[in-house]
């Protein structure tokens, strides 16, 4: 079973495509009718009513999901959808968090990118698996071979369980974390692929004054971007933030602007390492949700406590909505040490979603799963 989830854990790295800057839109209905069907099937799992999200499978896959095992998530949301086939197949990823029965993981949920396939069968989208392709993993194809004798070893090693959930956060790296540049200077930030498929990377925040060009967007297994930043005349600081769509995770590289302009002609010397300011971890801390989680049946209210540790005021506001869910905050700026109240309420048309808060003054979001149950 650990061997199972580890396979499927790495089979995520490998869904994701390219960016393409020309791809075509789905025809009206297509992605709204995909999204509601995915929606569903995984809200199922959350409930634990697999037999009825039987219904929302391929005829061909019905024998693999009566035999297989199906998780019992606690939440997800949508992170992608990738369509091919003329819309007629998909493949949606999406952020599941579940406890995974692994050393070190089972009193910790852990939340993992998700993929499924999709493919419409008598005008409607049903879950399905190609269950060929499952013998496809990051070492390989994996082809049946002969049972060991009793007493004997098995043909190959089984592959290390990590024994940390933070792991998969580990696969993508910066070289540095933090770059000083003045006026003119130019400087280079390398991120590493160190998993075992592809991963798309893109830029979620700007800072002031600064260009930021980043490539390739999608590093290979193994492979390398760079992304060059270059200080203009009026650039101040901040925190440039790379998002790793696969994982969710978050890159911070703090860029601070010094006083000078950079000479003329002559080469940017890099800064020694104790030169380096880091941003210290304790920014992002200092405002915290009373928790991260609900759950409603509709009609049903809720409510969050956004406590602010800082010294000084902090402002929240609302950046994401949940479909059907009434979100109301009080008030809009916490004083140092005060408390916001966010008080939510779920209709009758109420869906499970992800409502974001965004801590002004530091650009943290606090993500909040809102789940609906019948």
């Amino acid at each position: 079973m650990r061997c199972v989830t580890l396979f499927a854990l790495f089979a995520t790295f490998g869904v994701a495509q390219p960016n393409e800057p020309f791809k075509p839109r789905p025809p009206a209905g297509v992605d709204e009718a995909l999204r509601a069907r995915a929606q569903e099937f995984f809200d199922l799992h959350i409930q634990g009513k697999f037999r009825k999200a039987e219904e929302l499978v391929a005829e061909d896959t019905k024998e693999f999901f009566y035999s297989g095992n199906k998780p019992r998530y606690l939440s997800c949301q949508f992170i992608r959808i990738d369509y091919s086939d003329n819309f007629t197949k998909a493949n949606v990823l999406m952020d599941c968090e579940q406890y995974v029965m692994m050393p070190g993981f089972a009193n910790s949920p852990m939340k993992i990118p998700t993929p499924s396939a999709w493919k419409l069968e008598n005008g409607k989208w049903c879950w399905y698996v190609d269950q060929d392709a499952l013998r496809n993993t990051p070492w390989g194809r994996m082809e049946p071979g002969p049972f060991p004798a009793k007493g004997g070893a098995a043909p190959h090693p089984l592959p290390i369980i990590p024994t940390s959930p933070d792991f998969v956060y580990k696969q993508v790296r910066l070289d540095k974390d933090a770059v000083r540049l003045k006026a003119g200077e130019s400087a280079e930030v390398t991120i590493s692929n160190g998993a075992p498929g592809p991963m798309t990377l893109s830029l979620q925040t700007t800072v002031p004054g600064v260009h930021a060009k980043m490539e390739p967007s999608t590093v290979a297994a193994g492979g390398k971007a760079v992304i060059s930043l270059r200080a203009g005349e009026e650039a101040k600081s901040g925190v440039l933030k790379v998002l790793v769509e696969q994982t969710m995770q978050v890159l911070p590289i703090q860029v601070t602007v010094v006083a000078g302009a950079a000479p003329h002609g002559l080469p940017i010397v890099p800064n020694p390492p104790d030169s380096v300011i880091k941003p210290p971890d304790s920014v992002g801390k200092k405002v915290t949700l009373g928790k991260d989680a609900v759950r409603l049946k509709a009609g049903e209210s809720s409510e969050v406590t956004i406590s602010n540790g800082a010294p000084g005021p902090m402002t929240l506001s609302l950046q994401t909505t949940v479909p059907g869910v009434h979100a109301k905050m009080e008030p809009a700026t916490v004083a140092a040490g005060g408390k916001a109240v966010l008080t939510l309420h779920a209709g009758k048309k109420a869906k499970s979603g992800v409502l974001k808060v965004l801590v002004e003054q530091t650009m943290q979001v606090l993500p909040i799963q809102v789940t609906v149950v019948q």
